[in-house]
């Protein structure tokens, strides 16, 4: 009876590290594409702020926060074009 649980629970074992292999390996997904400039842009004025776009899409506030390059809570068209959403994805200071 014993050798039975220990056969199952190797087999187990093994269904479990195989999967957190293949899950390893598994590509991750890509990041979704950033909306356009003047869409978040909530005022009109031609400036997106972080504030602007806190209110509008908290979660995308998050990922863009770290294209503030110069850290004026402002995203220029410049700093927001090179925002990619590969490295959006990345926590800030990786």
């Amino acid at each position: 009876m014993n050798l039975r649980y220990a056969s199952v629970a190797a087999a187990a074992a093994f269904a479990v590290s195989a999967f957190a292999a293949q899950a390893k390996d598994a590509p991750k997904p890509a990041a979704e594409p950033l909306p356009r400039y003047e869409s978040l842009d909530s005022d009109g004025d031609g400036v997106v702020t972080l504030p602007e776009v806190t209110v509008r899409a908290p979660e995308l506030a998050k990922r863009i926060a770290h294209c503030d390059a110069d850290r004026d809570s402002k995203l220029s068209r410049e700093e927001y074009a090179a925002c990619k959403p590969e490295a959006v994805a990345r926590p800030r200071g990786s």
